[in-house]
């Protein structure tokens, strides 16, 4: 009997032991990720979630599930709204035809070149954080893709040479340009991309030269014609109430890690893209600058797109151009 119990307060001093250590209070949050481990932005989140677990001295793990293996991008901002999951990221104009403030990244030629993409987030940051506030969640950062250009078949000189083809729109904006062009949209998610080029879903897309690398598009188009339309936005979030969970040095950590996280993104944007648009030239794809004309007709069919967009954002939409435009 006696040995019995010595065992059993042995037993039981191991457990109270190890329920008293850091790691068995470990909380575990899932994060769905838009890209596979090699792309710039789920390395730049693999590192987020170690300066988080390091922060919070192993109280928080995040466990990231990239290429949409967790949920899908479309539902991934409502899978944290609603905590199906605590934590996510996703591309934030995808949801603009929710509010077109989450669509204003990936208007054609608005924002130019990382400065004004910069810019153009000072502007933005206070409204999309007091919208998504309202939804439950909290703005954690935000992370720019490379300049997005054109893939497609064949050459092209003007706008009308992309009339009738079938053009991969990933949100509104570019099905919207599509259709200025004279081309045909096809949502297609970044996933699903290979599969639709092979099957003659689509014919073209515009996309970063980062996605171009992950969906090796080379193997089913031939020129890229680099006309550095538009920058959009990936954003990660937090459901609010998981976060107000936490504890303060726990939240603090977590808020450390997202603004690392958001400098880190940018400068990576920067180094990658030249080497991502380097990888496509190695593969055989010829890199082209496009011609005077056809940038002619972008650069007109970019201000109508931002014209259309300060409507559809309604008393926000001046404002917001008017307060990007005067921003040093």
């Amino acid at each position: 009997m006696q040995s019995k119990i010595r065992t059993l307060l042995a037993a039981a001093g191991i457990l109270a032991a190890a329920l008293a250590s850091p790691a068995a209070f470990a909380e575990k949050w899932n994060m769905p990720t838009r890209s596979n481990e090699r792309n710039y932005f789920t390395r730049n989140i693999l590192q987020f979630g170690e300066d988080v677990k390091k922060g919070s001295n192993g109280k928080l793990e995040i466990v990231v599930h990239p290429e949409d293996s967790l949920v899908k991008q479309p539902e991934v901002k409502r899978a944290v709204q609603n905590g199906q999951v605590q934590i996510g990221e996703f591309l934030m104009s995808l949801h603009s035809n929710e509010s077109a403030l989450f669509g204003v990244d990936a208007v054609p030629f608005l924002a130019t070149n990382n400065a004004e993409s910069a810019r153009l987030l000072t502007v933005m940051r206070p409204l999309l954080e007091e919208r998504l506030k309202k939804q439950g969640m909290r703005l954690l950062f935000a992370v720019p893709w490379p300049f997005n250009s054109f893939y497609t078949g064949k050459e092209i000189q003007s706008t009308a040479d992309f009339k009738g083809v079938k053009f991969r729109a990933f949100n509104p904006v570019t099905g919207r340009l599509a259709e200025l062009m004279g081309a045909t949209p096809v949502t297609v998610q970044q996933s699903e991309v290979p599969q639709a080029f092979s099957t003659g879903v689509i014919q073209a897309m515009i996309t970063s030269p980062a996605t171009g690398v992950d969906t090796q598009a080379w193997d089913f188009v031939k020129y890229y014609y680099d006309v550095k339309a538009m920058a959009p936005w990936n954003l990660t979030v937090v459901n609010e109430r998981m976060f107000s969970r936490l504890d303060k040095p726990t939240q603090d950590a977590v808020l450390a890690a997202a603004k690392a996280a958001e400098e880190r993104g940018w400068k990576l944007q920067a180094e990658e893209s030249g080497k991502l648009i380097g990888t496509l030239r190695s593969k055989g794809m010829q890199v082209r600058e496009p011609s005077p004309a056809l940038m002619a007709e972008l650069r007109k069919i970019g201000d109508q797109l931002v014209s259309e967009w300060s409507k559809s954002a309604g008393d926000d939409g001046p404002r917001i151009l008017d307060q990007f435009r005067k921003a040093k």
